[in-house]
């Protein structure tokens, strides 16, 4: 299926454009409205620029219609971007982009200015859109409100799916039918937190739903596989089981092995949780990974915690682990990018910004992750100070093993 990510942007496109369009990254540019009303202007890379300073009539037009004004003492919104990522396994072709692209934009904002921008500078080469669409209903005079950006995302799957590319179904399914995607998740929120266990956080206590979706966390973003996902739960201590089959869902549930009847519903976790996602995720060679060195030092380390009871330090493993699944943070200069990146955009004061820096924290004390520049990749860094003086007993065993082997092998 198609991710479609909403932006709301506040000032001048001027500095979107620059980014988008820099260093010819490019794949191709569309423009709907600009300057012509109801006219579509495409370009591909190698062909003559758009004679049109996209970004210059957004900001004149928003200037002229005065959406550029506070509004009830807010910071005004100037414009949205979305961004389109096609799922990887449909292949998509630029030109399938952008029909998918147009009928999206055409559905929905037909009357505003809009610029899309095709990229495929990511991992696997898939092309994906920038659509930036600025604030003025050029009809009504009027700002732009999305008040209902789950419907955008139904509108794009639709889409999808009439193109023959994959998408998720908006239609509920027939009595007795059980679908992961036919009836609508419970909630949308990648991470979900029930009243109970917010009033349990607030105070301090101890919450076991919590505990699940910590060693949860830390399984699905260290395991490549369903299979590694399993067993990775079952050195945490979880047990996983499929739901009822007369629940409203197809779904695994999560329980502690020490306490079967404390158990949760993946999907109760947050929507990234549930047997749908996770199976999609592993299904994906692109799906955040960390690098194999330090998947084995945090899961060695998650175990530790679980045998120990220390609670504090598996929620704080499992919070910066998810944290750098969340901007792909894979080696310890990804960390100082991202926050370079959002301290540029005026962002120190976001949780995303908190985030990495309480991520880079804990990441960097305990030597969880190396620098990609460290030729011995993923090994840690403790290790390669201590030396063969101070290995842990686990490898000197294993170099016993080698050593007597060899002996053998020279009898």
């Amino acid at each position: 299926m198609p991710i479609l990510k909403p932006i709301s942007g506040h000032g001048t496109v001027s500095k979107l454009r620059t980014y988008l369009e820099k260093k010819n990254r490019a794949l191709g540019r569309d423009v709907l409205n600009l300057p012509l009303r109801d006219e579509w202007i495409c370009e591909e890379r190698g062909q003559r620029a758009i004679p049109v300073e996209w970004d210059v009539e957004m900001d004149d037009t928003r200037e002229a219609y005065g959406t550029n004004k506070e509004w009830r003492g807010m910071r005004a919104r100037t414009f949205k971007h979305f961004v389109v990522s096609p799922d990887p396994d449909d292949r998509i072709t630029l030109e399938q982009l952008r029909e998918l692209s147009h009928r999206w934009v055409e559905s929905n904002f037909p009357k505003h200015e809009v610029a899309i921008v095709y990229h495929s500078d990511n991992e696997g080469s898939i092309p994906h859109a920038h659509i930036v669409v600025n604030n003025a209903n050029l009809e009504t005079e009027r700002r732009l409100h999305t008040d209902h950006p789950e419907d955008l995302n139904r509108e794009l799957q639709d889409i999808a799916r009439k193109m023959g590319l994959s998408g998720l179904s908006n239609q509920m399914p027939s009595r007795g039918e059980k679908s992961s995607s036919g009836k609508q998740p419970r909630t949308r929120q990648s991470i979900y937190f029930g009243r109970a266990e917010k009033e349990l956080m607030a105070s301090g206590g101890y919450s076991w739903v919590g505990d699940i979706r910590a060693r949860v966390a830390l399984a699905k973003n260290t395991s490549r596989s369903q299979e590694e996902f399993f067993e990775a739960l079952r050195r945490l201590g979880i047990e996983v089981a499929d739901n009822s089959e007369k629940a409203r869902r197809d779904d695994w549930i999560f329980s502690l092995a020490d306490e079967p009847s404390k158990k949760v519903s993946g999907e109760r976790l947050g929507y990234t949780f549930g047997k749908s996602m996770l199976s999609d995720r592993f299904q994906r060679q692109s799906a955040y990974q960390p690098s194999t060195r330090s998947a084995s030092e945090i899961r060695h380390r998650a175990v530790d915690a679980v045998r120990l009871n220390d609670l504090n330090d598996l929620s704080r493993l499992s919070a910066a682990l998810e944290t750098c699944a969340k901007f792909d943070v894979r080696y310890l200069e990804d960390f100082d990018r991202r926050l370079a990146s959002l301290t540029r955009r005026g962002h120190e004061d976001s949780e995303g910004f908190r985030r990495l820096v309480a991520a880079r924290v804990y990441i960097a004390e305990n030597e969880l992750m190396t620098r990609r520049s460290d030729r011995s990749e993923g090994q840690p860094q403790a290790t390669r100070r201590r030396g063969n003086s101070a290995e842990q007993p686990r490898q000197r065993v294993q170099e016993q093993q080698r050593t007597r082997a060899r002996e053998r092998g020279e009898r």
